[in-house]
């Protein structure tokens, strides 16, 4: 009897731990799967692609191609098609027709609220109608009459503009029929013996400005007023009054003085030299425009277009 009862007693203590070792398994079980192993979460993160931000915009390099704003930034690719990213920043302001070419011209103009200078060297001025194209070559920014070579792109300052002018270059040669120089204090002198359209702006200092020659070399009275009576820009006559044909110093002043090489010498470095203009002649020996009915574009080097004028 005894010993039914050990056996039942054993029965009992293996059924109690095997219930008991099931409830763990359970617990077990159900705890992971609500958790998140680290492994797991490893494999994830290094499977997972890296995204790649694209910046907003790019460098433009240092040999950037003509007809481009000098700048940090370029406009992205996805501009609109035939448009030029420099549309805005420079503009046609008038077109004028002319009879013959040194008389027709186009003024185009960089916008106030550029930040840089553009180089209009390689933009190109046609005709929508008859598709007549000439492209904007290099030029002076501080030139004399008997330079030759040595021309370099055209930049236009915010405000700047350049007139556009369809004849040949009046300093050019037979292999140099086109040129452009830009206007400063002293250009003025290039229109004694020469037609300029449109004209020349006449804004040198006046004769009697000097700088004079000092004692004992000081200009007597009568060379004075002499001075006096000889307009801005322009060149002494070579003959001079009878009262200074004895006079050595008037003479040498005037002579040596008052032209475009001593008038660059003595204001090249004063804060107003430079104006914000350009003469640039295209080369043409015909028109290039329709006398009616005609569409000017300005396009880039590129062909996309910039601005445009209809008359």
């Amino acid at each position: 009897m005894d010993g039914i009862k050990w056996f039942v007693a054993l029965l009992l203590i293996v059924g109690i731990a095997w219930i008991g070792g099931k409830s763990r398994a359970v617990r077990e079980s159900a705890q992971s799967a609500t958790s998140t192993p680290k492994v797991q979460t490893a494999e994830r993160t290094q499977t997972t692609p890296a995204v790649k931000v694209q910046p907003d915009t790019q460098k433009v390099p240092s040999n950037a191609p003509a007809g481009t704003v000098i700048s940090n930034t370029i406009v992205p690719a996805t501009d609109l098609a035939g448009v030029s990213p420099l549309r805005g920043k420079v503009t046609i302001t008038s077109v004028t027709r002319g009879i013959s070419p040194d008389k027709e011209y186009v003024l185009i103009q960089a916008s106030s609220g550029n930040k840089e200078a553009v180089n209009i060297t390689g933009m190109s001025i046609q005709s929508g109608i008859s598709l007549n194209s000439q492209t904007i070559g290099t030029g002076w920014a501080l030139f004399f009459p008997n330079t030759v070579g040595g021309s370099e792109r055209i930049f236009l300052r915010p405000r700047g503009r350049a007139y556009l002018i369809s004849g040949l270059f009046p300093f050019g040669t037979e292999l140099s029929r086109q040129g452009g120089f830009q206007l400063n204090k002293c250009t003025g002198f290039f229109a004694q013996g020469k037609q300029f359209s449109p004209t020349l702006p006449k804004e040198c200092p006046s004769s009697q400005s000097g700088p004079l020659p000092e004692p004992p070399n000081a200009l007597s009275k009568i060379c004075y007023d002499y001075l006096g009576t000889i307009p801005r820009c322009t060149a002494p006559p070579p003959k001079v009054p009878t009262a200074l044909v004895a006079d050595g110093n008037c003479q040498a002043y005037l002579f040596n003085h008052l032209n475009y090489n001593q008038c660059v010498t003595d204001n090249k470095d004063t804060p107003t030299f430079y104006k914000g203009e350009w003469r640039i002649y295209l080369g043409r020996s015909s028109t290039l425009w329709r006398s009616k009915n005609e569409i000017v574009e300005l396009v880039d080097d590129e062909g996309r277009l910039i601005d445009s004028r209809k008359y």
